[in-house]
């Protein structure tokens, strides 16, 4: 009998440990996790951006407050197809250059992949994914230019250059010679078939 109230005893124990603690009200405590709109500056910790698409009240995509121009590729590999066609997603791009080919041929693309300073310097070379800095494809550059005029708002409010009258080099290759760059213009999306080597702005996104 007294070892059968023992483990009651030690049963209760237990799952009064287990109990999660409330504050008097009763309630909970739930941790507090913003919302972001198109537009919003995005910051936690040391990484930053402008919101320019959401899927959800809480995650979407950001772009880069800074850009640079650059060549998608150097004229020593203008010649080589490499097979970074897919028009949606722009880290699948990128992880495809890295599987075949030295990253300092692609200007445009290693400027973005440096900017995942953490993962270069503990993991050389592994693939990336898609919360990680990346050139946009071909439909993310849309996504990011159709709502470039809230992004530029934020932009311009801390004293960063804006995305307007320019063309961005996009991740997605066209061909041998050309991959494919994006601009808007009068209110048109306007998609070139240009050839690598040329200097084009270059923006680099990621998930949040």
């Amino acid at each position: 009998m007294k070892k059968g109230l023992y483990f009651l005893a030690l049963l209760c124990f237990f799952v009064s440990c287990r109990k999660e603690e409330t504050p008097q009200g009763g309630e909970p405590h739930v941790p507090y996790q913003p919302t972001y709109e198109v537009g919003d500056y995005y910051h936690n910790d040391t990484l930053e951006g402008i919101v320019f698409w959401t899927y959800t009240a809480y995650h979407g995509l950001m772009v880069s407050l800074d850009e640079t121009l650059l060549p998608w590729c150097l004229p020593g590999n203008l010649n080589c197809e490499t097979g970074a066609t897919n028009p949606y997603e722009g880290w699948n791009n990128t992880n495809i250059l890295m599987d075949v080919y030295d990253m300092s041929h692609y200007p445009a693309i290693q400027w973005s992949y440096l900017k995942n300073t953490w993962h270069l310097v503990n993991y050389p070379h592994r693939k990336i994914i898609d919360k990680q800095w990346y050139v946009p494809s071909t439909t993310e550059l849309r996504y990011l230019l159709q709502n470039q005029e809230a992004v530029n708002a934020t932009l311009a409010s801390m004293g960063y250059p804006t995305l307007e009258d320019k063309t961005y080099w996009s991740s997605t290759e066209t061909g041998t010679r050309g991959a494919a760059a994006v601009r808007m213009q009068d209110g048109q999306f306007i998609i070139s078939d240009s050839v690598k080597t040329l200097e084009f702005y270059v923006r680099a996104i990621r998930n949040f």
